[in-house]
């Protein structure tokens, strides 16, 4: 291609060819044709690159262009390097934004790694720092500690740095007579950076091992949790984990505090747990029975005094023991009670007006309901009061009473004694009732007589403990309170009568062998088949006795169940609750109630009959439509 002809200036002159200078005004360069207009890009053949867009100055005829084009070099010239120092400055602040950028993504996305995304990761540090916070003691209302926390040393080495295991295995064996040898020496024989040899070393043997001067040797100081009481009160105070986590009872439960006081206090009496749970264990064995529980508990406010699960386990060995002994019968497990039922069953019909106290039932035949026959195991058969129905455990009686209330009425008296959710309790190990799918008549009618629906005992013991407190129902607590509030579910009067029904069970009743002189225990018996496929175990029963003591103003409720207990010459072979649950009870009683303060009393307290026929006039037993929370 033809390029444009190029100026060429005169040698040794200044001033440009006369073709090649051009007075640039915006008037003179509009109108000159295309063509008269040089290429700015071919102008001027020096100065490369730099010089390749410039544009010639103005010079006027006669003037100096060399000194001209030198000025105009020497501009550029700067304009490039003022240029490249803004363009670098550029950079320079690009770059530090995207530094930042990054570090902020990276320090966002960290924390939401460990706080939001990865929980396993948030446990893995809660556990650091756990295991660096002084736990809190356990201990009972008197002060006696059930949990604390020391500090063990333990020996461990990195395999990796013994480089003669055999003499260091020999070393330790002459300081440390219990270390396994022969484990020792094959983890030492390995190349791991962490082995464990030996914990809860002395201080001296600890001084002994610095001695040896072997740098792969390596000492820790560890908590540890002690538990005083071994198995005594295993299921309420629970256990931890090497790294202080919490695994099973309170000991869990201190985990979801935000705050922890030096010492936790509990409702327990540790001396009244222990009675309690050698006179179960006695009877578990007498009766060979399976398993069993029993909890007392203060029915003026819902707090826990003893709560005994057995088969048990020593918390402070928990892992050498089955996980079936962890399991928590009277919290955790679910049950159909059986004929302690009777008792709530009578308050619903008292309360609800449509049942008189001198009011009669035909008891005589069996009741049809349905494809379902209902019988009587203590048949009297004859006509019976609401109080008889309690006192001879009639099931054809109790059923007459829950259908004489309506269905909507009965669900609502169940919900409100707590039989349709699950308990509100310190224990992280409680079960759920199980409650009919359908509300039928026949569903009615087993209910009333402690069948076709299940509770934990625990739930069984709140109820029962409302039924002859006054009418209030408290929640049960094994922290200690100043002021502890319950729900009304039934009046005054009827849990007066209530009482009166519940101390002839024991006077003339099923329950004779729950009498404790002195005491004046009340109480229900209980006797339930456990379930089976296709229907009922004829040779499986659980076992229970609702209790209170003094009957006059009951301070304490108990409750003692048995599972599958067997016959023995002393019960001629019969193995319904009064035979073994309510012996059990008064048993625990006997010994309870001196530790407790209760004094035995001189003489027999008045009935509620008797009381009424002293002044104070007939009770009125329908409970109000509003529930008032008690005092």
């Amino acid at each position: 291609m033809e390029q444009p002809e190029r100026p060429t200036p005169l040698a040794n002159s200044g001033v440009a060819p006369s073709h090649a200078v051009a007075a640039r005004s915006p008037s003179s360069h509009a109108s000159r044709p295309a063509s008269a207009d040089p290429d700015p890009g071919q102008i001027v053949a020096t100065g490369g690159r730099a010089m390749k867009h410039a544009r010639l100055p103005m010079v006027t005829a006669g003037g100096d262009w060399a000194g001209a084009m030198n000025i105009h070099a020497g501009q550029i010239a700067g304009g490039v390097a003022q240029h490249g120092v803004e363009q670098t400055r550029a950079r320079l602040r690009l770059a530090s934004i995207m530094f930042v950028l990054v570090f902020a993504v990276l320090g966002g996305r960290l924390a939401q790694l460990t706080l939001a995304e990865d929980p396993q990761l948030a446990r893995v540090g809660m556990a650091d720092q756990k295991a660096e916070v002084q736990r809190p003691a356990i201990t009972d209302r008197n002060g006696v500690v059930l949990a604390s926390q020391i500090y063990l040393t333990t020996l461990g080495a990195n395999a990796s740095e013994i480089q003669n295991g055999e003499k260091v295995v020999a070393q330790l064996s002459g300081i440390l007579p219990n270390i396994n040898a022969q484990r020792a020496r094959r983890l030492l024989a390995g190349d791991r950076h962490y082995v464990e040899l030996s914990k809860g070393l002395t201080p001296l043997q600890k001084r002994a091992v610095l001695e040896l001067g072997n740098p792969g040797l390596k000492l820790r100081r560890e908590a540890q949790r002690v538990y005083p009481s071994g198995s005594v009160a295993s299921h309420v105070v629970g256990f931890t984990s090497t790294d202080m986590q919490g695994l099973m009872g309170l000991e869990r439960r201190l985990d979801e505090q935000v705050q922890m006081s030096p010492v936790f206090e509990t409702t327990l009496d540790i001396r009244v747990q222990h009675a309690v749970r050698e006179s179960l264990s006695a009877a578990i064995g007498k009766f060979s029975a399976k398993g069993g529980g029993a909890i007392l508990m203060d029915a003026t406010n819902g707090e826990i005094l003893a709560l005994v699960s057995l088969p048990d386990f020593d918390i402070n060995r928990p892992s050498a023991t089955p996980l079936s002994r962890h399991f928590n019968a009277m919290t955790m497990g679910v049950y159909e009670l059986g004929s302690i039922f009777k008792v709530m069953t009578a308050a619903m019909a008292l309360e609800s007006g449509e049942v008189k106290l001198n009011e009669t039932f035909d008891t005589r035949v069996p009741l049809e309901i349905g494809a379902a026959t209902i019988n009587d195991v203590h048949g009297e058969k004859r006509p019976l009061t609401p109080r008889e129905i309690v006192i001879h455990s009639s099931n054809i009686g109790s059923v007459q009473l829950a259908l004489r209330v309506s269905d909507v009425a009965h669900y609502d008296f169940m919900e409100k004694l707590g039989f349709t959710q699950r308990l509100q309790f310190e224990l992280p190990e409680t079960g759920a009732p199980l409650m009919p799918v359908r509300w039928t008549d026949i569903e009615r009618a087993t209910t009333s007589f402690g069948h076709g629906f299940s509770v934990t005992p625990l739930h069984a013991l709140v109820a029962g403990a409302a039924m002859v407190n006054g009418g209030v129902l408290y929640p049960p607590r094994l922290t200690r309170t100043d002021v502890s509030v319950g729900t009304r579910v039934i009046s005054e009067p009827t849990s007066m009568v209530l009482r009166d029904m519940m101390r002839e069970v024991v006077t003339i009743g099923t329950g004779k062998k729950a009498n404790v002189p002195g005491y004046d225990v009340i109480g229900k018996t209980g006797s339930a088949n456990k379930p089976a496929r296709g229907g009922y175990d004829d040779d499986a029963l659980i076992t229970s006795f609702l209790a209170a003591f003094p009957y006059s103003d009951p301070r304490y409720a108990l409750l003692v169940m048995l599972d599958e207990p067997q016959g023995i010459p002393e019960t001629h072979n019969l193995t319904l609750a009064g035979w073994n649950a309510a012996p059990t009870a008064a048993e625990i009683i006997a010994r309870a109630a001196p530790l407790l303060g209760v004094r035995p009393a001189m003489q027999a307290p008045l009935r509620a009959r008797e009381k009424m026929a002293a002044g104070a006039g007939e009770p009125a037993l329908a409970l109000k439509a509003e529930v008032p929370h008690a005092p």
